[in-house]
């Protein structure tokens, strides 16, 4: 009779104790991943005000691993959108489009296109692309990202553009632009728009070549 209280302590402490270990088992797992049920779209917390090699930024962004997957495959990841439907805005496309706490993510792709690959994202609020937060200026975003590809310049609309190319270029035109977009030229930026400019609308199946490369 007397041996059983420590018996059973000793049983409860290794329970206890296994569940502690399991648990901080998954929340270490869990970091590896981009996204969780309940996502912040960007984790940044491994951005900082320095400039980080081109690759390494690459291959933790949250925006640009999804760029050129279709609409499931991104409902997969991010859940049920809260918006989803079609628009003529700059040219007849399908949309979805998600709110997070920093802001408004946007999916969009041309009509007409099977499956529904995600060729353009738009960013808002305080969403970052490569450690670059919407919000900032266009200098803070220098100090990130280093020396634009083009602009800042005001635009027809009257907006300012500053665009960053990444991937290949095929005759003059880049695989990716990144383009920041601001009210004043020394003001906060409003959104960051990233197309797939590299896209070949006349060989759709070139998407898997396209995100095993960015892989």
């Amino acid at each position: 009779m007397f041996l059983s209280k420590p018996y059973l302590s000793i049983g409860s402490f290794i329970i206890l104790f296994s569940l502690l270990l399991l648990y901080l088992n998954s929340y270490h797992l869990s970091e590896d991943y981009t996204y969780s049920k309940n996502p912040e779209f960007a984790n940044t917390d491994n951005c900082s005000n320095s400039v980080k090699p081109l690759t390494i930024m690459l291959k933790h962004d949250s925006a640009l691993s999804l760029l050129g997957k279709n609409f499931s495959e991104i409902k997969e990841v991010l859940g049920k959108p809260g918006d989803e439907g079609s628009s003529n805005w700059y040219g007849p496309h399908n949309y979805i489009s998600y709110e997070f706490n920093k802001g408004r993510v946007r999916f969009n792709s041309p009509q007409g296109l099977e499956n529904k690959p995600a060729v353009s994202i738009i960013l808002s609020g305080k969403h970052s692309i490569l450690c670059a937060r919407v919000g900032m200026s266009f200098s803070e975003i220098k100090n990130v990202l280093g020396k634009p590809s083009f602009g800042p310049e005001q635009g027809m609309d009257g907006l300012y553009f500053m665009e960053y190319f990444l991937g290949n270029t095929n005759n003059g035109t880049p695989e990716i632009v990144i383009s920041f977009s601001a009210e004043k030229i020394d003001g906060p930026t409003m959104e960051a728009f990233i197309k797939w400019e590299g896209f070949d609308y006349e060989k759709v199946d070139n998407i898997t070549e396209f995100q095993s490369v960015r892989r």
